[in-house]
């Protein structure tokens, strides 16, 4: 069974969740919109609303881990479980 994490709603188009992913040229985790595509570097870029569109980096990233998050700027903010 797999574990992949998100941060809640997109603040962007408010119906997708902001999964959690890192990026496997730098190891930054980034939050990535299932519905809309953008994506946010941290909660902090969140917050601005400063996001980028995340389909440029699909190909170099994997689902963020738990070891991942807990070292990144998300560890300090609400994070939910999917398992499936």
């Amino acid at each position: 069974m797999s574990c992949h994490f998100h941060a809640g709603l997109c603040p962007g188009c408010g119906q997708g969740r902001l999964f959690l992913y890192r990026s496997a040229d730098t190891g930054t985790v980034y939050g990535h919109c299932e519905e809309c595509e953008w994506g946010y570097r941290s909660p902090d870029r969140l917050a601005a609303r400063d996001g980028f569109l995340t389909l440029l980096d699909e190909e170099d990233a994997e689902p963020a881990n738990e070891e991942d998050i807990r070292r990144s700027a998300w560890a300090n903010g609400r994070i939910f479980a999917v398992r499936e």
